[in-house]
């Protein structure tokens, strides 16, 4: 639970400012912390008594190094960490929301679908650890947090520091009650051992109670390695496939693959119909941490009290909701944060409005939609987990279905091109149990005027790479493709390129070669109007920039480096119609002139969490849409030439994903989440 600083708390560690106290785990004090962007991040400082021992401080070095190695959806992203600190300290992405153990000794063991939500989630996050080639080895019910759009597993691979540099400390309680026979006896402890521990949590959350509860200390290591569980309460779905992984022999437990095909909540499960995926009482506990201790509250958006995701979620005219202040130019390639300062309504200058007009209900989902409006304004894209669906523009109608020929693809991203062609950028999924590939992705591209898929441009993993195929562009001519990836290793990224038709690689753009690491990825491509230029966004751990080539040699012409952004550095790139202004979002959105090579504005901060935007056909404004975890889903749009907000609405339970214009100006396209965690595409007038 947060609490007050102390007069004895520190409030410094390395960049960031601590704001209050989470709580203590086996190593140290847990804080919530702010960096110098205004990012929150849950910052863990080790105990005086193990930074003062050498052999730990070591092992803690090896093991943040391997844990900011970590992607995936349900883990808690390591952004930072300073071993050689006095104390030693790391930053982990802060996410609003009780542990587990709060949440089940506070209010009972949780549903059935939630449970089984919970699960893939936390299959999922393994997956994610055992792909960057650790073991968690320490999972427990207080290092499970319970956030709004699912679990997120901490303290990855530390736990294991700890039992290196000091194999004799007494095991806790908890850990204990949740480790594997293998680990207890102190034998190797592979990725089966956290199967294993998973299904454990998992048996605490749907009883209140672990399989080998009943003793302490030495007696319940003695029950883990002889005893059979006690499943006692266990819903009959589940009771069976949690037996299954607590086997005694690690090699007749399933495999994680197994797992999450058999978690997976089915259409209409899992995240529950009415109130999210958690219940009513959980989820007050996750609202409850999202109020933001600050030493100048005017930073955090302020939105007026209601329901954000119902208030969006209608398709009739709704009031707009204005905040009053803006991000604004200081002449030096810096602005203001994006406060919301003391201005008005009336300060803000004349633009459009957003009105909420029709909702396309997608469904349940279990990937993130992605959306484009083809050239002509007729159809409108939505990729889907493995598919992408046409829509008619003008009768809000379904007209086809586009499936790659390939298997088990994944989708992330989508563009459309001259000559009505559509590309889908995806991640390959595995071939077999536990084979994940987290860099091998690739484009298909169709015609849609004959439905047919004539290319599949394939682009293998590299190195460590971890992000496949974030963003996809087409060359104002059609001919060219560009992609946005993970590159080669130690690399901040790849841009690879194809002739369409033919399907050719042209070139693999390698973007800051020698200077990133696994968690470094080209995020976001666009080319400029004239197709002179293009722009790479890049980044991640909490810093990134945009590298501009020159398309006629494809040799890069400037850097624009860009500090104290997101967790992922700049996640998306666009170019105004004149080709004057690059904009990129990096959790606020940047401004450059592109003649110039210069920053011209920041609007927002980081912790705004914006991760996608969409410049207006006229290019009068920018949209951005975000938020998610500490900040509410929003959209918003700001005057391209004074940088100022124009209007601001709520939107999304969990954040909003794509947003992009229509070619007319007139509708704005949203994709994000529902209150009844159904994805949905808003369509919005703007007037």
């Amino acid at each position: 639970m947060r609490e007050q600083l102390g007069a004895a708390d520190s409030r410094q560690a390395g960049p960031y400012r601590l704001v209050a106290a989470l709580g203590r785990g086996g190593m140290g004090r847990v804080f919530l912390g702010r960096s110098r962007g205004g990012r929150l991040v849950a910052v863990k400082v080790v105990d005086e008594a193990l930074a003062g021992d050498e052999e730990f401080r070591r092992r803690f070095a090896q093991a943040t190094q391997e844990a900011r190695r970590v992607g995936g959806f349900y883990t808690a992203q390591v952004v930072d960490a300073d071993p050689d600190a006095d104390p030693p300290w790391l930053a982990s992405a802060y996410v609003p929301g009780p542990s587990l153990d709060e949440a089940v000794r506070a209010h009972g063991p949780l549903p059935y679908q939630a449970v089984q939500v919970l699960g893939s989630g936390l299959a999922e996050g393994l997956a994610a650890i055992h792909t960057a080639q650790l073991v968690h080895g320490g999972l427990k019910p207080s290092n499970v947090i319970l956030a709004d759009d699912g679990p997120r597993i901490t303290d990855f691979a530390l736990a294991r520091a700890l039992d290196a540099a000091h194999p004799s400390m007494t095991v806790s309680a908890e850990h204990g009650a949740f480790m594997s026979p293998e680990a207890a006896r102190g034998q190797h402890a592979g990725p089966g051992s956290d199967v294993f521990s998973l299904a454990g949590v998992l048996v605490f959350a749907a009883t209140g109670h672990g399989p080998f509860a009943g003793g302490v200390g030495a007696e319940v290591l003695h029950r883990i390695v002889n005893a059979e569980p006690d499943l006692t309460g266990v819903p009959d779905p589940l009771a069976g496939l949690l037996a299954a992984c607590l086997a005694k022999n690690p090699e007749q437990r399933p495999s994680l693959g197994h797992l999450l095909q058999q978690l997976a909540p089915g259409d209409g499960q899992g995240a529950g119909q009415d109130t999210g995926w958690l219940p009513p009482p959980v989820a007050a506990m996750v609202d409850g941490q999202r109020t933001v201790p600050s030493a100048n509250p005017m930073r955090r958006r302020a939105f007026l009290a209601g329901g954000v995701a119902a208030a969006a979620a209608v398709a009739v005219p709704v009031g707009i909701w204005l905040s009053s202040g803006s991000g604004s130019s200081d002449g030096k390639g810096a602005s203001g944060s994006g406060s919301k300062g003391g201005g008005s309504a009336e300060e803000k200058p004349a633009g459009p409005k957003l009105t909420p007009t029709e909702t396309i209900d997608i469904g349940k989902t279990d990937a993130s939609i992605h959306l484009a409006y083809s050239p002509d304004g007729k159809q409108l894209a939505i990729g889907l987990k493995s598919s992408v669906t046409l829509w008619d523009s003008a009768s809000r109608s379904k007209i086809a279905t586009l499936t790659p020929k390939a298997e088990g693809l994944l989708a992330h991203c989508v563009a459309f091109g001259g000559d009505g062609l559509l590309a889908l950028g995806y991640l390959k999924a595995p071939a077999r149990d536990n084979d994940f590939q987290m860099g091998a992705g690739g484009v298909t591209v169709w015609d849609t005027a004959s439905r047919k898929e004539i290319a599949a441009l394939s682009a293998p993993a590299k190195g460590s790479s971890l992000y496949p195929m974030q963003s996809v562009a087409f060359s104002p001519d059609g001919k060219l493709l560009a992609g946005a990836r993970s590159g080669p290793r130690d690399s901040f990224g790849e841009v690879p390129l194809w002739d369409v038709r033919s399907g050719r690689k042209v070139k693999d753009l390698v973007v800051g070669a020698g200077k990133g690491s696994s968690m470094n990825a080209v995020r976001s491509v666009a080319f400029s109007p004239d197709g002179r230029i293009l722009a790479a966004g890049y980044g991640g751990e909490l810093k990134g920039g945009v590298v501009l080539f020159d398309t006629s040699s494809w040799s890069p012409i400037a850097t624009l480096p860009l500090n104290d952004t997101d967790a992922f550095g700049v996640t998306t790139v666009a170019f105004a119609p004149d080709g004057r202004t690059l904009a990129g979002t990096f959790g606020g959105i940047a401004l450059w002139d592109v003649a110039a090579r210069k920053l011209t504005a920041r609007i927002g901060a980081a912790a705004d969490q914006i991760q996608s935007m969409a410049i207006s056909p006229d290019g009068s404004a920018v949209a951005g849409a975000g938020g998610g975890h500490a900040v509410a889903g929003h959209i918003a749009l700001w005057d391209l030439a004074s940088h100022k907000e124009i209007v601001s609405v709520p939107a999304g339970r969990s954040g909003v994903g794509d947003v992009v214009f229509h070619p007319d100006g007139r509708t704005l396209a949203t994709a994000y989440t529902n209150a009844k965690m159904l994805s949905t595409v808003q369509l919005w007038t703007v007037e």
